[in-house]
C-alpha cells in the first residue's frame, strides 16, 4: 500500500474515531466510503502514531505480565511499512511487545489485519483481538480474538469468542472454531478478519469464512452476546507465556532458544458493512 490521509470523522460514545484512506484509490473491492479506518504502516516515524496507538502495560495476567520493565518503544517499530512487535530476553528478564488503539468501532464493522510471525517460539503468546472500550469488567463486554496461537498446536490458530455467558465469573476458555485448519503457516502472511453485526460473529482467514458465533437473543442479563453494546478497540501484540502465580499459562513454557520473535503487522482496516449507517 501507499502511504495514507488521515482525517477527523465523527466520535463513537466519546471515543474518537479516523478515517485513513489512500488518496483517491479503491481499497480492495472497498470504497473509500466503506472505510472507516485504515493504517498500514508506511509513515517516516519510527513508531505507530501516537494520536491512535497506545503501548500495552503490565497486569497481572498470561498475555500482560511481560510488559512489566519494558523501555517505551523498545519492542514496537515501525520499519519497512510493518508494524514490528517483539518478544524477547533482555538482560534476564523477559519483555513483551504490543499496542492497543485508543479508538474505539461500532457494529456494522469489518476488522481486517494482515500479518504473520517471523519463526515460531515456543512459549509465546501472538495475538490480534479486540476488547470493549466502557464496558463492565472482563468478561461482562466480551472479548473477540481474530488470531492466537501458542506452541501447543502449532499448525493451527484460534479464533475465539468471550463473554460471561460462555466463561462465567472465573472461566478463562471461550469457543473457538472447532473445525479450524490444523496444516496452517502462521510465518506466512494471512488477512484475518471479523465481522460483528447484531446478528453475528464472523471470522475470517484470507477472505474465506472459518466460523461464526450467533446472537440467540436471549435475556440481555444473561450476556450471551454483548458485541453491540460498546465500540471495540483492536489489540496487537507479541507476549510470552511461562509460568503465572505458581502456574503455568495456556501458551506453556518460554524456550529461550526460539527469542527473538516478532509478529510483523502490514496493515490494519476497519470497513463500514453495506446498511449500515453511522450517526454524525
Amino acid at each position: 500500500m501507499r502511504s495514507i490521509l488521515c482525517y477527523l470523522l465523527f466520535a463513537i460514545g466519546g471515543t474518537v474515531t479516523y478515517v485513513c484512506a489512500e488518496e483517491k484509490e479503491q481499497i480492495g473491492s472497498d470504497t473509500l466510503e466503506n472505510i472507516l479506518f485504515v493504517d498500514d504502516f508506511d509513515a517516516k516515524c519510527i513508531v505507530p502514531d501516537t494520536a491512535i496507538w497506545k503501548l500495552c502495560t503490565y497486569a497481572n495476567n498470561a498475555w500482560s505480565q511481560y510488559f512489566r520493565g519494558v523501555d517505551g518503544y523498545e519492542n514496537v517499530k515501525v520499519e519497512e511499512g510493518y508494524l514490528k512487535l517483539r518478544a524477547c530476553k533482555d538482560n534476564g528478564t523477559y519483555k513483551n511487545g504490543g499496542v492497543f488503539s485508543k479508538i474505539g468501532f461500532p457494529c456494522g464493522t469489518r476488522l481486517e489485519v494482515k500479518a504473520r510471525l517471523t519463526k515460531l517460539v515456543r512459549g509465546g503468546f501472538p495475538a490480534i483481538w479486540q476488547m470493549p472500550i466502557g464496558a463492565p469488567e472482563w468478561p461482562r463486554g466480551g472479548e473477540i480474538d481474530l488470531m492466537e496461537w501458542v506452541q501447543g498446536s502449532p499448525k493451527q490458530i484460534f479464533q475465539t469468542v468471550h463473554t460471561f455467558y460462555i466463561n462465567g465469573e472465573n472461566g478463562s476458555a471461550g469457543v473457538t472454531n472447532k473445525e479450524a485448519d490444523k496444516n496452517f503457516d502462521v510465518t506466512k502472511d494471512h488477512v484475518y478478519a471479523v465481522q460483528r453485526t447484531e446478528k453475528e460473529l464472523i471470522f475470517y482467514v484470507d477472505g474465506k469464512e472459518t466460523w461464526k458465533y450467533e446472537n440467540q437473543h436471549l435475556d440481555k442479563e444473561k450476556l450471551q452476546y454483548p458485541f453491540c453494546e460498546y465500540p471495540f478497540n483492536i489489540i496487537l501484540n507479541f507476549s510470552l507465556g511461562g509460568e503465572l502465580n505458581g502456574m503455568m499459562t495456556w501458551p506453556g513454557e518460554i524456550h529461550d532458544e526460539d527469542l527473538p520473535g516478532e509478529m510483523w503487522v502490514d496493515w490494519v482496516r476497519v470497513v463500514l458493512l453495506d446498511n449500515n449507517k453511522i450517526n454524525e
